[in-house]
């Protein structure tokens, strides 16, 4: 009689466990650096930025935030965009009748854009401030 071990199954058990493992770094590997890996993950935090700026300081109605002045002028010199020159933006109000002012291009079909929407007072009505970034 022999002495030597199982050299097979344990071979077999060892090439198992091994390719298991492989696959599953393979598998769970590029999940945990995917969210870093799209150089967009501060477009949410740009475009609250940008919209808390419009409607609490540049656009608001003098200690009134959240109430837009009129006449509305979204290109005027003392509206700044806050937006870093690798993204785009576009701003829009709307009120009940419709787009009340807008700037910036549109996005384009497909692009995946981050929405930050305030609610404001404008004219004594209710309106909707969005910004869109991309």
């Amino acid at each position: 009689m022999s002495q030597r071990a199982q050299t097979t199954i344990d071979f077999a058990i060892g090439a198992s466990v091994f390719l298991l493992t492989v696959a599953f770094v393979f598998a769970f590997v590029p999940g945990l650096v995917s969210p870093f890996a799209s150089g967009q993950e501060s477009a949410p935090v740009v475009a609250n930025h940008v919209a808390d700026d419009l409607v609490q300081q540049d656009l608001a109605v003098q200690g009134q935030p959240y109430t837009l002045r009129a006449p509305l002028n979204l290109d005027g010199a003392d509206v700044t965009l806050d937006v870093p020159r690798f993204m785009d933006a576009n701003v829009t109000v709307t009120n009940a009748d419709g787009v009340v002012a807008s700037r910036g291009p549109t996005p384009p079909e497909g692009a995946s854009t981050s929405v930050a929407w305030r609610v404001v007072t404008y004219q004594g009505r209710h309106a909707e401030l969005r910004v869109k970034v991309w």
